[in-house]
């Protein structure tokens, strides 16, 4: 690998604790407090992006180092999902429930002005369906980049290969 990219590697792997620390600070931040200011939440949008690009360009390298495809799906397989972008996934069913009930609304005229109260409320379900997701979606980015999980893993590891061996 060139010397740039090799550089490029020691600093993104500098930032994954200082990510980690960012990333458990965004998950209080949204199940804790509330806020209606756009300029907070576009921050944490930021932040949040920042991070899971620390995370891609991490996933970038253990790729390129990985032996095969395979080898390197088995045994990333959980930081793939990590950096999996779940919300635009949401986000588009969102979006087609939306256009559903406008159709809908052109339709059926006064019977669509109790649906679209009723709509309202499950797409404010779906909205909070979709931050749940987010949040679980760090977690699992916070768990796979902790030292603690390498531990556990590496020790399941061992624990397979002293069985095998008997």
């Amino acid at each position: 690998m060139p010397p740039f990219w090799e550089k490029i590697e020691h600093y993104n792997s500098r930032l994954i604790p200082f990510a980690l620390v960012l990333l458990l600070g965004i998950i209080i931040f949204e199940l804790f407090i509330h806020v209606e200011n756009h300029s907070i939440e576009l921050a944490v949008k930021i932040a949040d992006a920042l991070v899971i690009t620390i995370f891609v360009i991490d996933l970038i390298f253990l790729a390129h180092k990985a032996r095969s495809a395979k080898f390197f799906f088995k045994k990333y397989w959980l930081d793939i999902l990590a950096v999996f972008p779940f919300v635009l996934f949401f986000r588009v069913i969102e979006s087609a429930y939306r256009v559903a009930l406008a159709t809908e609304r052109l339709t059926l005229g006064q019977a669509i002005l109790h649906e679209t109260v009723e709509a309202s409320k499950s797409t404010k379900v779906l909205a909070k369906s979709g931050k749940i997701v987010r949040i679980g979606a760090r977690i699992l980015r916070i768990i796979t980049k902790s030292r603690l999980f390498m531990k556990v893993h590496h020790g399941r590891k061992k624990q397979k290969q002293t069985k095998n061996k008997r």
